[in-house]
């Protein structure tokens, strides 16, 4: 199975979600998880939904999201690992976790909207790399 879709599936059974839960939670139709799924299928899921769905497991069940990734940050200029958090994406779970609830919400809806904005995709060249946060 393609890793990214290996991944995506992990994450999906550590949470202990059906397809349609996953669905609902990443703002995707039920058949788009499947496809991301389901390894006969070309579709893979993209990073920006992989670190969304951990960062919804980080705010919703730390317990887990230490667990199965133990917080390592990656070496600095190496290239991002699934396994592994940037300081940036650290620091900005740790600033997330220590935020109100209804805050959290409120984060969680701008986050949405910019990804929904851009379609899902990164913007190449527009700050990325910089781990000043």
């Amino acid at each position: 199975m393609d890793p990214e879709k290996a991944e995506f599936k992990r994450l999906i059974d550590l949470m202990g979600w059906s397809q349609s839960e996953a669905a609902r939670r990443l703002h995707k139709t039920p058949g788009a998880v499947n496809h991301l799924v389901n390894p006969e299928h070309p579709n893979k899921p993209t990073q920006t939904t992989l670190q969304l769905l951990k960062l919804i497991i980080a705010s919703e069940r730390p317990d887990l999201f230490e667990a199965a990734f133990e917080l390592k940050e990656s070496p600095p200029g190496s290239k991002p690992d699934q396994g592994r958090l940037s300081h940036r994406e650290r620091g900005l779970i740790e600033m997330l976790r220590q935020a109100p609830p209804e805050e959290q919400e409120r984060v969680y809806a701008v986050i949405k909207a910019m990804l929904n904005r851009g379609g899902g995709k990164s913007s190449k060249g527009k700050n990325q790399g910089s781990d000043r946060g």
